[in-house]
């Protein structure tokens, strides 16, 4: 059995169509919000982006971009893996729809056996605008896991008992920083691999910027999209591949590395890559509609969690590509974050594939 560790911000989606909505329009043009970008909310924008959905018909769903990812993985993967999350999710209904989704992913939630927190739990909710040709905008409010998730709660022994670790690379800015900083420490510490998502916020310190380049530096799995490798290097796509492959390749020789470095970049409708330490492979997109496409939300977290289902049964990274990019395209198809059921889903595109994880 694998056993993986990973912390993120347990997130309640709260998804809108923009079409037929002027205020929602004029909320988004206010706020600058464009498809594909995500930004952060402070109190007083949550009261207000809450005000404009009154009587608003919304679709609510368990999101967060690892604990997407960690669901898709763990219903492909079953008992083959273990998998707990240090998360808060907040108490009221979007707390009991995130416990719920996680218990039904079989995903054990840490933080629930620390009583102290359950009085002051603030749900983190992303208000997701979704565009007519189904491209999202998110403005996430991210509730109070930064001031509760202290390193305290993060004690020697959870990391100690995992083979892996999951960091979302924009954890140091949405968490304490303290907090981000034992869990890269403690996983060198225990020689752990440690699996990054490049980050998704765009507005890093100097120093969460730092933090995360010295994490690259150790992690085995790598994943990410375009614009956010892009904006990683600051140069082009081609430029920006080039460089992981380098960080990759130079932590495959160093005597630390616990697994094969590998990342997987994912670039929309163009497919996605795999980056090697010696190479990069093209990975061909999933044709699709553009008028199947129900939402981009949680796309590229579903494709993360086919490809890490893969690489846990080290399957050939081509085979692990195709799954992953099988399970996004049907993820388009859905108003959701999550694909209920991945493994049935699979069957019925890509029985060929399915097999691999049976």
């Amino acid at each position: 059995m694998t056993r993986i560790l990973s912390s993120d911000l347990l997130i309640a989606d709260v998804i809108v169509p923009l079409d037929g909505n002027p205020h929602l329009l004029e909320l988004a043009d206010k706020y600058r919000m464009k498809p594909g970008n995500k930004q952060l909310l402070n109190d007083e924008q949550m009261k207000e982006f809450s005000a404009a959905l009154e009587g608003v018909a919304v679709t609510v769903t368990p999101g967060g971009s690892s604990a997407n990812m960690l669901s898709t993985l763990g219903k492909l993967l079953g008992k083959e893996i273990e998998v707990r999350f240090v998360g808060m999710p907040g108490n009221g209904v979007y707390g009991n729809v995130l416990r719920d989704a996680m218990a039904e992913a079989g995903i054990a939630l840490v933080p629930e056996r620390f009583p102290q927190c359950h009085a002051t739990m603030e749900s983190a909710v992303s208000f997701v605008f979704v565009y007519p040709d189904g491209q999202c905008s998110i403005a996430t409010y991210s509730g109070n896991a930064r001031d509760i998730l202290k390193p305290a709660l993060l004690p020697e022994h959870l990391v100690k008992n995992s083979d892996i670790v999951l960091v979302q690379g924009s954890l140091w800015h949405k968490f304490n920083l303290e907090f981000t900083d034992r869990l890269i420490k403690l996983c060198k510490l225990h020689y752990k691999q440690l699996w990054l998502t490049l980050p998704t916020q765009a507005n890093l310190t100097m120093e969460e910027s730092n933090k995360f380049m010295d994490a690259l530096a150790h992690a085995s799995l790598v994943f990410g999209n375009q614009a956010e490798l892009e904006r990683l290097y600051d140069m082009p796509l081609k430029d920006a591949l080039q460089h992981l492959q380098k960080t990759l390749r130079d932590h495959e020789r160093a005597e630390e590395a616990t697994g094969r470095t590998l990342g997987f970049i994912t670039f929309g409708k163009n497919g996605a890559a795999i980056v090697g330490p010696h190479g990069v492979d093209d990975v061909p997109p999933i044709a699709i509609e553009d008028a199947d496409i129900k939402n981009t939300l949680g796309a590229g977290d579903t494709a993360y969690g086919g490809f890490a289902a893969g690489y846990i049964k080290k399957l050939p990274d081509n085979v692990s590509a195709k799954i992953a990019m099988a399970l996004a395209g049907e993820k388009l198809r859905i108003n959701s974050s999550r694909l209920p059921n991945p493994k049935a889903a699979l069957k019925n595109v890509a029985a060929d594939l399915a097999r691999f994880l049976s």
